[in-house]
Parts: structure tokens; C-alpha cells; sequence
């Protein structure tokens, strides 16, 4: 019989509770006793005598009420932490305040029954570490709340230490939570992943946009190598995550490996491993790997990698997505990508064209960062006529990251609610109705070459890298940088790829 008493609080009411039972022989098994309850559990009853019980007890001065209960609210959460424990996916172990093992979960019997030489269940900590040092670690793990590496006789693992305390902070004993590395650098790299399902959080309105976005879709269950190509700050990455959501991989890991920010050493580290640590080609083997700014790969770090995609089984294996500012071909003849590579990377390609070739998207997608950045600042701004028509007119050399780096610097300067045109500090940004109306056709040629070598100069720093590009000599080039005092100091960087 399990009751749930619920009592006043009146001293001695407890023991009124034990001595009625005595008399009436029914053997107690556990009793928990909290503010205005007692729980309790006898030996099993008939039910005569058990409504007798009930009866007697609601007659104790002091008791308000008693019901039957399936399990005592105690026997419940012991029972819920040892289910908890035993499904944890990683070793946990407990110790007394004396040191000695009081408790393992299965994994824990699992990992370390199996590496002692009598195939037991280790009964002492110094039987689960093989380093001298071991207590110093598992000291600083308990102090510090910060896993540590320790070696144990199943391998190099992660510890954390949690102590256990009872009345006035007395500690217990602790629990020990083993981790595989392993595991824990293959989660982080979901972790990274962006939060985007398929395609349909994409804004847009153009019927450009919809051409890729329906491209996309074709591409995202093919298993071939994808080359995603288009202008710094067009969404490669986010088409990327977006194609991989959409595959029969979605479930598998999406690794990215941003080869302008990388330092190469640090690149084929993470690649291909270090000392004892897996890379990115052993821990991702199902899932796809997305490499941003391909072109910018050292050649020595492309032998590797094409090495290791000879040996991708593509059926099977990980999938290669990457993205580039122009097509592999272009960076192949530069001298910027080994022949061979680029052969097998340059299976299926997206192009995304750049926001100044679908102006349809800038006023969608300028309400939408809007919203986003109202709703984390907790603001309620709107754009001003003039505003929204500056920005549908610039050129948007960072596209999309550009226009929504604006917005938020505008946002810092908007008074009165209102985001004006003096708020939006655009590089280049003219009216073409005020500023070419009175001009002659040499001036608004004049103007216009101002601004369209800006624009390619935010690409192109380098005047012979610029003129190359234009198709003009390096001279030329210098003169008219010089001519509309365009100043490299001035041209922003735009993350976001």
C-alpha cells in the first residue's frame, strides 16, 4: 500500500502516523516526510484492510486528507535519475567523499570493464586512469567546472567533475562525466551549422532570384560536386546550407572550411587532423563539406584535398560543395587552382547574380533585416521615403551583407523613429535624377566612370590587378584613380559570405 497523507504541521503527528500502523501490523517499507505531506509505503494489504487504515488515519487530529498513490514522489526521481544516468550517451561514474566507485552507468561498465585485466567493473579511481597526475586533473576539473584531458584505460577523454553536497555544503562525494573528444569536435561542427531549413526563409521578389533558388532545388539531391558562384555578400553560404538541408544528407554533418580566413597550417589541421585528432575528412565521411572561397586554397593544401577526394567514394561519401567569386575555369587559367581539381569540382554550378542585377530584391530584403534588427534592439523604426530610395538606387557592391551592414549603422543614427537618407552612409551613392539633370554628356560620362570604377575598385585593390580586369593598361588605370581621388582607406570590408 503507497498513501500520500497531507497533514497540518503539528509536532509529533508523524509518529501518531507509525504507531497507528504498528497496531494494526502493517509492516512499514519506506516513509518520506516533507512540510504538510507524509508519503509511505507498507507491505501489501488487503483491501478491507486498507480502506480500515485510511479511515483511522483521516480520525488523527491534524490530517487533512489521504489518497492512494502508484509510487512514492522519492522512488520517482531516484528512479527517473538512474533512467536518466543509463541513458546518457558517455561514461558517468560515482564516487564517495572517500574516493572509492558507488555507481556507473552502463557505459561507463562498457568503456572500462572491458580494458581491466579481470574484466570487472573497476571498484577504485586509480583503476580508471593510467597517467601519474590523474588526481591533480580530476582536482582541477572539480574546481575550475571546466572539463580537463586525462588519459584512462580507455583512451584520452574529456572529464568533467560535478560534487555532490549535502546539509551545509558538506560535500558527498561527485560525479565524473567522461567525453570523447572525438565526439564533442564532430558536434561542434553542427553546432556552426546555420539555422536555415531548404529555401523558403530566402527573400527575395526577383525572377532572377527564383531561377536560382529553383536551380537549387535540382542541384541539392545531386551528389556531384556543387560550385556555387557569385559576388561577396550574394548568400553562397546560406544557398550552401540550404542545398545540403534539401539532400538526402540533411541529417549528416555540414563542415565549413573558409579558405580566405584560414591560415593554410590551420586549414589542414582541421582537414586532415593533427597528432591524435581526426579531421574533417575522417569525422565527416556521410555528410557534405562546404569550402567558401575555394580560389584562395594553398596549392600544396589543394594536393591533399584532391588526394583525398580520389578516395571519396561519391556515392557513399562526403559531398564537396564550394563557392567562388567567379568560375573554377577563371581561377584555374589565373594559376590559382591545380587543373585537376578544378575538373572535379566543376561538375554543377549555381551562379547567383549580384543585388544590382535584380533590384526587385533590395526593397524585400531591406524590411526584412529591418525587422530583424527591430525585434533584437527592441526598436520600432521605419525607412523614410528618400531612404528607401537611395538604397534602390545605389549599386550595392557588398550586395545583400553590405545592405544589411548599412541598416544597422543607419539604425544607431535614425531619430525621430525614422531612418533618413542622411542616416545611410553609402560609398558612391548619388541620385541620378538630381545629380545628372543639369550636367553635360562629358560630365555625366565623367560621373558615371567615377562611380564605375569605384565599384571595381572595392574588388580589385590592385591598380594592375584592376586594370587586367577592365582590359586597359596599368597607366590608365592610375590616372583615373588618381583623376576622381578614389581612396583604398575608405572601402569597407563586408563579412558574411
Amino acid at each position: 500500500m503507497k498513501l500520500a497523507i497531507t497533514t497540518e504541521n503539528k509536532l509529533g503527528i508523524t509518529d501518531d502516523v507509525l504507531a497507528l500502523l504498528r497496531e494494526h501490523h502493517a509492516d512499514l517499507i519506506k516513509v518520506e516526510v516533507e512540510a504538510g505531506k507524509i508519503y509511505l509505503q507498507t507491505q501489501e494489504l488487503d483491501k478491507p484492510t486498507q480502506g480500515t487504515l485510511a479511515t483511522l488515519l483521516m480520525k488523527i487530529p491534524g490530517i487533512k486528507w489521504v489518497n492512494q498513490i502508484d509510487v512514492l514522489p522519492g522512488v520517482q526521481t531516484q528512479s527517473m535519475l538512474a533512467s536518466l544516468m543509463q541513458a546518457m550517451p558517455d561514461p558517468v561514474v560515482g564516487i564517495d567523499n572517500k574516493g572509492q566507485l558507488s555507481y556507473a552507468n552502463e557505459k561507463a561498465k562498457s568503456w572500462f570493464k572491458a580494458h581491466t585485466a579481470d574484466n570487472q567493473t573497476p571498484s577504485k579511481m586509480s583503476q580508471i586512469f593510467v597517467a601519474k597526475g590523474w588526481q591533480d586533473k580530476v582536482n582541477a576539473a572539480a574546481n575550475s567546472h571546466i572539463p580537463v584531458n586525462i588519459n584512462t584505460i580507455a583512451g584520452n577523454m574529456l572529464l568533467e567533475v560535478q560534487a555532490i553536497k549535502g546539509t551545509q555544503d558538506k560535500v558527498l562525494g561527485a560525479l565524473l562525466l567522461f567525453r570523447n573528444p572525438d565526439k564533442i569536435l564532430a558536434s561542434s561542427y553542427v553546432m556552426k551549422g546555420e539555422e536555415i531549413d531548404g529555401l523558403e526563409r530566402m527573400v527575395y521578389q526577383s525572377e532572377a532570384f527564383a531561377q536560382v533558388l529553383q536551380k537549387a532545388k535540382t542541384l541539392a539531391v545531386v551528389d556531384a560536386p556543387l560550385n556555387i558562384v557569385g559576388e561577396t555578400g550574394t548568400g553562397k553560404t546560406l544557398l550552401a546550407h540550404a542545398c545540403h538541408s534539401l539532400s538526402n544528407r540533411s541529417n549528416e554533418l555540414f563542415t565549413v572550411v573558409d579558405c580566405q580566413s584560414m591560415k593554410s597550417d590551420e586549414m589542414e589541421a582541421k582537414l586532415f587532423g593533427s597528432g591524435n585528432r581526426p579531421g574533417i575528412f575522417e569525422l565527416n565521411r556521410t555528410g557534405t563539406l562546404f569550402f567558401s572561397h575555394i580560389e584562395f586554397m594553398p596549392q600544396h593544401t589543394q594536393e591533399k584535398v584532391l588526394k583525398a577526394l580520389k578516395s571519396n567514394n561519391q556515392a557513399t561519401g562526403v559531398r564537396v560543395v564550394v563557392s567562388s567569386a567567379q568560375k573554377l575555369s577563371v581561377h584555374q587559367q589565373s594559376g590559382k587552382m591545380l587543373p585537376e581539381l578544378m575538373v572535379m569540382l566543376d561538375v554543377l554550378r549555381l551562379d547567383v547574380p549580384p543585388l544590382r542585377e535584380r533590384t526587385e530584391d533590395i526593397e524585400p530584403l531591406m524590411q526584412h533585416f529591418l525587422h530583424q534588427f527591430n525585434q533584437q534592439l527592441g526598436q520600432d523604426l521605419s525607412f523614410s521615403l528618400d531612404a528607401t530610395t537611395k538604397m534602390k538606387r545605389y549599386y550595392w557592391p557588398g550586395n545583400a551583407s553590405q545592405l544589411r551592414h548599412a541598416i544597422y549603422k543607419a539604425m544607431m543614427l535614425a531619430k525621430d523613429g525614422v531612418i533618413d537618407a542622411a542616416d545611410l552612409d553609402l560609398e558612391g551613392a548619388i541620385s541620378l535624377e538630381a545629380d545628372l539633370e543639369d550636367m553635360t554628356l562629358n560630365e555625366a560620362v565623367s560621373e558615371f566612370e567615377k562611380h564605375f570604377l569605384q565599384h571595381w575598385y572595392q574588388k580589385y585593390p590592385s591598380t594592375r590587378k584592376l586594370a587586367r580586369q577592365l582590359g586597359v593598361s596599368h597607366t590608365t588605370i592610375a590616372q583615373k584613380i588618381n583623376k576622381y581621388k578614389l581612396n583604398l582607406s575608405k572601402r569597407e570590408t563586408y563579412e558574411n559570405n
